[in-house]
């Protein structure tokens, strides 16, 4: 039998990287899931080809507004939710001295208070269910870079607010967290671009982990389904590393 049969799961930023994968991932278990992004175009492209059991959840998840159409769209869709993703994000390269305050807000925006806000309007609905949600925080949320201090700040509250969750919403509802190194995605691939060539700037990354490897969209969705699971039934509030190693000691 598969896992999630007969399930209902919400994924957010879902039309591409990771929270593609989680969509797949979902759906080959038997789940249905609501696929969100920002715009109904980018939804509707995302949809081909992921079959009946997906259905459309637009919005723009950076405000509590989008967040609540988002959910509201699950809801309608399947009367009920078992699992959260909440995967949305953004990323931001730039030197302390470079970051304006419209940067740093839209980091905020979209890391950490999707996080909060599609929690808040799926809550209900989770505990009804027995539920669950799995954040997606980052490597960069245990340990601090350069440059990215913006990015690092708001996956560091996803990590905090996944264990304030957690406390608040037991027992009733598991909350965890995913923190991925770097994976091999489009956002990935033009973020760490070295003057423009993005091919060397993810060999860089490559040798960067004591693995010699960078993560891939399928290895996340994997652990978001373990997450999500039965299996994982007595975790809760964890921040579970996947990073090659990057995180327990220098390399």
């Amino acid at each position: 039998m598969q896992r999630f049969e007969g399930k209902s799961v919400l994924v957010t930023g879902a039309t591409r990287g990771i929270g593609r994968a989680c969509a797949e991932a979902f759906l080959a278990e038997g789940a249905q899931v609501a696929v969100n992004g920002r715009t109904i175009a980018s939804v509707d492209r995302a949809m081909v080809g992921l079959g009946d059991g997906a259905v459309p959840a637009p919005g723009d998840v950076s405000t509590a507004a989008g967040c609540a159409a988002t959910v509201e769209a699950a809801l309608e869709a399947f009367g009920g939710l078992d699992v959260l993703v909440n995967n949305a994000g953004i990323f931001l390269r730039q030197s302390i001295e470079q970051t304006e305050e419209a940067a740093w807000d839209a980091v905020m925006a979209a890391n950490i208070k999707s996080v909060q806000f599609c929690t808040k309007y799926a809550a209900a609905a989770l505990r009804t269910a027995g539920g669950n949600v799995v954040n997606i925080a980052s490597e960069s949320g245990l340990n601090g870079y350069p440059e990215t201090s913006a990015y690092c700040a708001s996956k560091g509250a996803v990590v905090n607010l996944t264990r304030a969750m957690a406390m608040e919403l037991a027992p009733e509802i598991r909350v965890n967290a995913l923190c991925p190194g770097a994976v091999e995605t489009d956002m990935a691939r033009a973020a760490f671009a070295i003057d423009g060539d993005e091919d060397l700037g993810i060999r860089r990354q490559h040798d960067a982990y004591p693995l010699g490897r960078i993560g891939t969209v399928d290895q996340c969705a994997a652990a978001v389904v373990f997450l999500a699971s039965a299996e994982a039934g007595f975790i809760s509030g964890a921040a579970l590393p996947m990073e090659g190693g990057a995180t327990v000691g220098s390399w």
